[in-house]
């Protein structure tokens, strides 16, 4: 990608858009970054960013508005769509319809565009939750197993469902696609939803002596998010990758979520006593993905230290909460 490109970031202000975003700036693209703050953050990394000369910021709900866009781009990534364990299940309906709807605007941006080289649309690995919940799912789970709807009336499900209608959407929209499903990404920005911050959260304000780990013996490997982001972009760059889904994350390194806090916390330099505790809220009890093929298009090698990135994550949230 040696020549400077025109790209559109939905959910630019999110956690991966962000990073995407800065990873294309460094590169000296332009970016239009469209996003509602819904879930992305205005704060002063982001007044700075989109202050720079190639990046231009639009806020905006796709589903209220479209702001007036080129039709020059040559990539659009749209991640932009209600996410949130809490807001899916507290607003399943306005979830699915929502992320649906604005998918379809902006397919029917790429369809505008003179050039567009590829539409990359971020799916979930929560298309894979309905075969988890069949008893139908291998480990490393691949992009082609057969995904089965589960208890699809399940309010969560909202979401998981968006998704694959958005992943066909794509499939059938005859522009140049390239899906991705993303597997447990960490790291700075990342919100506080999630099972990593929320740790940090607990571990720095914890009183007493006993620590609660919930689903302790449930199983994820995570992957840092400037290693996802180098996937994204490299499988974007890939004329192998046209109208293909491929898994983001790492498929080796699986640890049990109380292996994963007892890093965290020995990171912090905190002693609990570990209390272990069972709770039924629809989370996978296994989430592992297969990258075999990934590796085969861009062969990929995650490098970096699970415990140096957890490091640096953590000295980014204790700066903040």
């Amino acid at each position: 990608m040696s020549s400077k490109k025109k790209f559109l970031i939905t959910g630019g202000a999110g956690f991966i858009g962000f990073h995407l975003a800065k990873k294309l700036s460094s590169l000296g693209h332009y970016i239009d970054i469209i996003d509602n703050f819904s879930r992305g953050k205005y704060d002063k990394e982001f007044k700075d960013f989109i202050n720079k000369k190639n990046i231009s910021f639009y806020k905006s709900d796709l589903n209220l508005t479209t702001p007036k866009l080129s039709n020059n781009y040559s990539y659009i990534f749209h991640l932009a769509a209600i996410v949130g364990v809490k807001n899916v299940l507290n607003e399943p309906y306005k979830v699915l319809i929502d992320n649906v709807e604005s998918l379809k605007k902006m397919i029917e941006v790429g369809r505008k565009q003179k050039k567009l080289e590829r539409f990359i649309f971020t799916s979930t690995s929560e298309v894979y939750a309905g075969s988890l919940y069949d008893n139908m799912l291998k480990f490393p789970t691949k992009e082609d197993s057969v995904l089965t709807l589960g208890n699809y009336m399940n309010d969560r499900n909202s979401y998981m469902l968006s998704k694959i209608y958005g992943e066909n959407m794509c499939g059938l929209s005859t522009l140049p696609y390239l899906i991705v499903r993303p597997h447990n990404i960490f790291g700075e920005r990342m919100g506080m939803s999630h099972v990593i911050p929320e740790i940090i959260k607990r571990a720095k304000h914890t009183k007493n002596k006993k620590f609660v780990v919930y689903n302790p013996n449930h199983k994820r490997t995570f992957c840092y998010i400037k290693d996802a982001v180098n996937m994204i972009l490299e499988l974007t760059m890939s004329k192998k990758s046209l109208n293909k889904i491929y898994n983001i994350g790492d498929q080796q390194n699986e640890l049990k979520i109380i292996d994963l806090t007892k890093k965290i916390l020995k990171l912090m330099k905190k002693n609990y006593l570990i209390k272990k505790v069972n709770i039924k809220n629809f989370s996978p009890l296994k989430r592992i993905p297969s990258t075999r093929k990934l590796k085969n298009v861009i062969n990929y090698s995650i490098q970096s230290s699970l415990d140096a990135n957890l490091k640096k994550t953590i000295d980014w949230y204790l700066s903040k909460i």
